[in-house]
C-alpha cells in the first residue's frame, strides 16, 4: 500500500508541526502528498489550507500573516482561516466572488502540536490524560523526516523480534527469541498490544530511567490509534511510568514526519530531560537507519510476504487497513516495481489460512 495515495487516509487527524513554530510566520508541510500552509489566525489558533493562491497558484508560505489572514506574496490577495478570499488590493471597491477561495482543512491544537485532517475525520484526536496530568512532565524530542513508509514504521513499533539485531541500547543482546505478547486485541480505534521484553542495561538507560539493573523485564503496553499514532507505556521496577506518544505522520508514499512526545511521572531532579532525549533519539536513529532500506510499498495481502510469530500485530494492522479501504471504496494503490511480486490472481490453493513459524 502506498499510504499517501490512499484517499481513505485523508479522513484522519495527523500532528504536523509544533504550534510554537507558527509564531514566526506561515509554515509549509506536505501531508499525504498535499502541500498545505499553516498559520495563526485572528484568534491565535492554528489554521490550515492548500498551499497555493487561487489567482496564480503562488505558494502562500512565502507570504505574510496580517491580522490573522494569510496574504499571498505575489499580488497580496488575503485569505481567512475559512479559505475565503477577503481582500484583493487591486480592486478594493469590488465585491469578491465566493468562488475566489482556497481549500481549508480542519485544524486543531492538541498536545503542543497542530493537527490537520484533509477530509472530514472519522475519529477524534485521542485523549492522552498523562499530558494534562500534574503528576507527569512533558518532554518533546526533536521531530524529523524519515525516508520510509509510515506503515513500515508503524509495524516496526510492534515488532518484538528486531531489537536483538537493530538496537545497541534496547532489548536482549544475548537471546534473539522475544517474549510472546500477552495481549493482541482489536479495538474500535485500532489495537491494544501488551508485550514484555527482556532488556540488558546500558549507560544511556541508567541515566534516562534512573535504574541500575543490568537485566530487567520491561513491561510494555501499546495503544494503536489508526492510522499511524501509537501510545506506548513503559513500566519500570522503580515505579517510573514512561509514556510515549509517537506519530509517523505520512508526508509522501516514502517519507514521514517522526514525532515523539514523552510523559513521565518523575522530575528534572530525578532525571535530566536531556538524558531522556538522548536515549530516545539514539534508539530512533537505529530504527531509521534500517527502515529507510525497506521498500515503501507494504502489501496488505499477507500472502505476498513471509511471516513469523512476532508478525501477528502486523497482520492485524494490515487487515484493519484492508477493511478501512473497503469501507471507503478505496482501492489499494501499489507500485509496479516490486521484486518477486506475486501474480494478482492467486490460486485458491494458496489462499489457505496463514501459517506463521
Amino acid at each position: 500500500m502506498l499510504v499517501a495515495s490512499q484517499s481513505a487516509l485523508r479522513h484522519f487527524f495527523y500532528p504536523v508541526c509544533p504550534v510554537n513554530k507558527l509564531t514566526d510566520g506561515p509554515v509549509e508541510f506536505t501531508l499525504l502528498n498535499q502541500s498545505i500552509v499553516l498559520w495563526l489566525d485572528q484568534n491565535n489558533q492554528p489554521a490550515a489550507a492548500e498551499n497555493r493562491c487561487c489567482h496564480r497558484w503562488s505558494k502562500l508560505t512565502k507570504g505574510k500573516v496580517i491580522d490573522g489572514a494569510i496574504h499571498c506574496p505575489y499580488h497580496g490577495w488575503a485569505f481567512a482561516n475559512t479559505g475565503e478570499c477577503i481582500k484583493i488590493p487591486q480592486h478594493p471597491e469590488r465585491p469578491i466572488p465566493s468562488n475566489y477561495c482556497i481549500k481549508s482543512y480542519k485544524c486543531q491544537s492538541r498536545y503542543d502540536y497542530v493537527w490537520v485532517a484533509l477530509e472530514d475525520p472519522i475519529m477524534p484526536i485521542p485523549e492522552i490524560p498523562e499530558f494534562e496530568s500534574n503528576e507527569y512532565r512533558v518532554i518533546h524530542l526533536e521531530n524529523r523526516a524519515w525516508q520510509c513508509s509510515s506503515l513500515t514504521a508503524l509495524e516496526n513499533i510492534f515488532d518484538t523480534a528486531h531489537h536483538h539485531f537493530v538496537h545497541q541500547h534496547l532489548g536482549d543482546k544475548v537471546n534473539p527469541v522475544p517474549i510472546p505478547p500477552t495481549i493482541i486485541e482489536k479495538t474500535p480505534y485500532g489495537m491494544f498490544f501488551k508485550s514484555d521484553m527482556y532488556n540488558y542495561g546500558n549507560k544511556l538507560q541508567y541515566k534516562a530511567w534512573n535504574i541500575r539493573d543490568k537485566e530487567i523485564v520491561l513491561k510494555r503496553e501499546f495503544h494503536w490509534y489508526m492510522p499511524f499514532l501509537v501510545k506506548m507505556t513503559l513500566s519500570l521496577p522503580n515505579n517510573l511510568k514512561n509514556v510515549t506518544l509517537l506519530s509517523f505522520t505520512p508526508m509522501t508514499n516514502s517519507s514521514l514526519q517522526w514525532i515523539n512526545i514523552v510523559m513521565r511521572n518523575d522530575t528534572e531532579e530525578n532525571v535530566k530531560a536531556s538524558d531522556v532525549i538522548q536515549l530516545g533519539m539514539t534508539i530512533s536513529y537505529e530504527d531509521q537507519d534500517i527502515l529507510e532500506n525497506v521498500l515503501p510499498d507494504v502489501p496488505l495481502n499477507i500472502h505476498e510476504q513471509c511471516h513469523m510469530e512476532s508478525d501477528r500485530p502486523s497482520i492485524l494492522i494490515r487487515k484493519r487497513f484492508t477493511a478501512l479501504l473497503s469501507e471507503f471504496g478505496d482501492i489499494e494503490q501499489r507500485t509496479d516495481c516490486i521484486p518477486n511480486k506475486l501474480d494478482e490472481q492467486i490460486s485458491n490453493k494458496i489462499k489457505h489460512k496463514l501459517k506463521v513459524f
